[in-house]
């Protein structure tokens, strides 16, 4: 149901005022809580074969030592800072859209197929986004302003969706459960990975021709394979479980949760086998000269600390590392941080290195680094969108809170030119920071984060 009014507030008043009577939820039953028991009953399946790497049974067969860990990330929302929008004029056979996007070839021929003019009859104008982060790929915010438009010809019509709309008719990232599994040999060198990835995907739901293998969604399973480490014998196999809830592209895509599963487990190898986090990744990336650089450029400008210490402010502290590569590029982050008086993490300072091939523009690539961690720290502190009854729980920042500036850590940044191909930088410092801060918890606390959000977990 849409109003038409003079202004924004004279339409929220009489849409507020109108009586409604809305069908039910597409899955009346559904809840998130239900849904990761499902994720996590299927950790064991099968799978659909990712990545075959060696011979991981022999290995796990032959193992001195094994490790397992399970965990799982929450379905986000995208949360931009300027709710879903757009403005729509449909005029003397031609159709001008103003509208936030991240593709204006889709909104062109969204807006051609809605009005029937032709492509060359569409305008689309991209005013500077108020944040886009994978949300402004789906374009229903601007398929109604179209639609509204092209049944109101002549007159331009601005749609404004309100935070709780926004909030609660997103395309989230998924919830994904994981399975990690180590083989070691008798001297404490790991032999064997095997990795299964449970959920679904925005790759299926938003674009299931797209990509040469149907049976295998990347978007959820980028980040659990192909990574730097030297270990021997890989496995990483896919699970898919279908899910109601509509999942998008959230920044980084499947690297944000796989980067945290993949980096809290290898911290968690290295403390089986009684090694300092960043002296068992050393040895792992022997023979990876770019991981290994960026890794030890972050080592340096952070001097690395591996176990706890009392800071001048009078509370311990600890460091945490994580390393992923993803879009190209390879980014090492090492958070430090503490446990204040209330028993909450404050985030003191991140190190980050990036090696993006060649750094273009130096400026923008520490503005996207700095904003990106800003991004993924708010979701390991605080996000978590909840499902019940098929309905979205959270409706305003009330209910889905999000970083604030006095939790902001300082950010030092580094740059690699480590040489072609170049790789991407938008997205590329999100996925290290959950492990790095969780790592740093473990020493901090002892206690081995598993699940987001931190705020779920008592810490103190």
């Amino acid at each position: 149901v849409a109003v038409l009014a003079d202004s924004y507030w004279h339409a929220r008043k009489a849409a507020d005022a109108l009586e409604v009577e809305f069908g039910g939820a597409p899955a009346p039953d559904f809840s998130s809580n239900a849904h990761l028991t499902r994720l996590q009953a299927r950790l064991d399946d099968p799978g659909y074969p990712a990545e075959r790497v060696g011979d991981v049974d022999a290995a796990f067969a032959g193992a001195a030592k094994t490790v397992t860990a399970d965990y799982h990330a929450p379905y986000l929302s995208h949360v931009t800072m300027e709710p879903q929008n757009c403005t729509a004029w449909v005029h003397d056979d031609r159709c001008t859209v103003w509208a936030p996007n991240q593709g204006a070839d889709f909104v062109a021929q969204m807006a051609s197929d809605i009005t029937k003019l032709p492509l060359d009859a569409i305008d689309v104008k991209t005013p500077f986004l108020g944040g886009g982060f994978g949300r402004r790929i789906v374009l229903d915010y601007v398929a109604q302003a179209v639609t509204l438009a092209a049944a109101h010809p002549g007159t331009p019509v601005k749609l404004v969706w309100s935070r709780e709309e926004d909030m609660q008719h997103d395309y989230y990232r998924p919830m994904i459960a994981a399975r990690y599994r180590a083989a070691f040999d008798n001297r404490n060198n790991p032999v064997a990975i095997h990795v299964t990835t449970v959920g679904d995907g925005p790759g299926r739901q938003l674009f299931p021709d797209f990509g040469p293998d149907r049976n295998l969604d990347n978007s959820v399973i980028e980040g659990s394979f192909d990574q730097p480490y030297a270990v021997p014998n890989r496995r990483a196999d896919f699970v898919f479980e279908p899910s109601p809830v509509p999942v998008g592209f959230w920044r980084s895509v499947g690297h944000s949760q796989n980067a945290f599963f993949k980096e809290s487990f290898y911290d968690e190898m290295a403390h089986a086998t009684g090694r300092d986090p960043v002296e068992f990744r050393r040895a792992l990336l022997a023979n990876a000269p770019r991981p290994l650089a960026v890794l030890e450029r972050t080592v340096a400008m952070a001097n690395w600390r591996g176990t706890t210490w009392k800071a001048a402010d009078g509370r311990e502290h600890a460091m945490g590392v994580a390393l992923h590569p993803s879009f190209g590029s390879i980014v090492c982050e090492i958070a430090e941080l503490s446990l204040d008086a209330s028993g909450q993490v404050r985030v003191h300072r991140v190190w980050c290195t990036v090696d993006c091939g060649f750094a273009v523009n130096p400026l923008v690539l520490v503005h996207q680094v700095e904003s990106a961690i800003a991004y993924g720290l708010s979701a390991a502190l605080h996000e978590e969108i909840r499902v019940s009854n098929g309905r979205v729980e959270n409706a305003n920042f009330d209910t889905y809170p999000v970083i604030t500036a006095q939790q902001m850590p300082e950010v030092e940044v580094a740059v690699i030119n480590g040489g072609p191909p170049l790789g991407g930088i938008g997205e590329v410092a999100t996925p290290p920071i959950a492990p790095a801060v969780c790592n740093a918890l473990f020493r901090l606390t002892g206690k081995r984060i598993r699940s987001l959000p931190l705020a779920r977990h008592k810490l103190a």
